[in-house]
């Protein structure tokens, strides 16, 4: 729970600071607003990335990021469980790298059965979108189903995650 506070406060400075040498300086109104929905938001993916369950992940496609092909796709809940292991440690913040997306991992869930829904009908969705850059610990995020995107340094998430495309 501590890891979720710290990684919403950063969050949080990281977007509202700049934001008070733009167009003029907002009222601390418009500031605490701003900084409560970024927070907000940036629960719901700390949420997100710790409340995953990984006996419910259907598979892990992996993607060359220039091209788009699929290198790999994973089904093994261990071994997809232990490449986003070294995530449950990180909060360092980053910004988006200028290096070019190496690969990119799509994690993909089944749909929750609503009452009367056949199992037969349920699809699976992308929940998580993850990026990683050439020569770069830092990783992209994305909650694909709100569209939030953040970006981590951690050098064992990266590598682990490229473990994945050998």
């Amino acid at each position: 729970m501590r890891a979720h506070s710290v990684l919403a406060t950063l969050l949080v400075a990281t977007m509202v600071l700049p934001l008070t040498g733009c167009f003029g300086m907002p009222s601390p109104s418009d500031i605490a607003n701003q900084a409560e929905d970024f927070a907000s938001q940036a629960q719901e993916l700390a949420d997100t990335l710790s409340n995953v369950d990984w006996g419910k992940v259907c598979r892990l496609v992996v993607k060359d990021a220039q091209t788009g092909a699929v290198i790999r796709e994973v089904t093994d809940q261990t071994e997809i469980e232990d490449a986003f292991e070294p995530f449950s440690g990180e909060g360092g913040i980053a910004t988006e790298p200028e290096e070019p997306a190496e690969y990119i991992f799509e994690l993909w869930e089944p749909e929750t059965q609503k009452l009367g829904q056949s199992a037969d009908d349920l699809k699976e969705y992308k929940g998580l979108e993850v990026t990683t850059y050439e020569g770069s610990p830092v990783v992209g995020l994305e909650v694909s189903p709100i569209g939030l995107k953040l970006y981590l340094t951690s050098e064992a998430a990266a590598d682990a995650l490229r473990a994945l495309a050998i």
